[in-house]
């Protein structure tokens, strides 16, 4: 049976998680028509339709609600092992470094399953306000929801280490929450550096304030960065499982 497996059986109620993204993807979206219904003159005058939508509700979104829930998720990955002392009968067959990998495959699911209701419910929203959505526009809502699947997988692979460093399951979350509300502080005070923060990867991912197709080099450098990011995390995470004292 692969680890992938096996973490997702030790994770029972995972499923209620996903209840939760639902819900808040709904109350986003909602968030997103409602402002664009509001200002609906102002919109058609600009010729913008769908963009206001996606921006107005993935703004939220992308920078606190979606972060929270993978660090809700990655928080219960590790609290398992922390609280039954798995992580040291595991260690002693070898089977931990295996066993990580299979929560950061659960881990990456989790990401895109949440990211596909996203942009589910943003086709579904445009299309019931009317629009008229071309080739290329629904090109743009899953390239840009993609592009906020790589940096959720940044988000994922740091707080799976952060899971494993920190034993307590409350202060993991209390750090992923405060580094969390770090992306609206950056995005507010110093939004040059929403570039390379990590917390703030899906928000620049998904373009939720450019609103606009990155170009070639800039998307060529948030993937490099992202990458060099969850390659990072899981070196030092692996690096801590071997020499981990338990």
């Amino acid at each position: 049976m692969s680890t992938f497996v096996i973490e997702r059986r030790k994770s029972k109620r995972a499923w209620s998680l996903l209840v939760v993204a639902a819900l808040l993807v709904g109350l986003n979206a909602a968030n997103g028509i409602s402002n664009y219904l509001s200002n609906t003159d102002t919109f058609d005058a600009q010729g913008v339709t769908w963009v206001a939508v996606w921006g107005q509700a993935g703004l939220l979104w992308s920078t606190l609600f979606f972060p929270f829930l993978i660090i809700l998720r990655a928080a219960s990955l590790t609290r398992m092992e922390h609280e039954q002392g798995n992580w040291r009968r595991l260690a002693s067959y070898g089977a931990h470094l295996r066993i990580y990998w299979g929560k950061l495959l659960v881990l990456a699911g989790f990401v895109a399953l949440c990211q596909a209701i996203f942009i589910a419910a943003m086709l579904l929203s445009s299309l019931g306000l009317g629009f008229s959505l071309t080739g290329s526009d629904v090109a743009a809502v899953i390239g840009w929801g993609l592009l906020g699947v790589a940096g959720g997988l940044s988000v994922a692979a740091i707080q799976l280490l952060v899971g494993i460093l920190v034993r307590s399951y409350a202060t993991t979350v209390a750090i992923g929450l405060v580094a969390s509300i770090g992306s609206l502080m950056v995005a507010l005070v110093a939004p040059f550096l929403e570039t390379v923060y990590p917390y703030a990867q899906i928000a620049v991912g998904m373009r939720v304030r450019a609103l606009d197709w990155p170009g070639t080099a800039e998307t060529v450098g948030f993937l490099i960065w992202n990458l060099v990011l969850i390659v990072v995390a899981v070196f030092v995470g692996r690096l801590v499982l071997r020499r981990k004292e338990y």
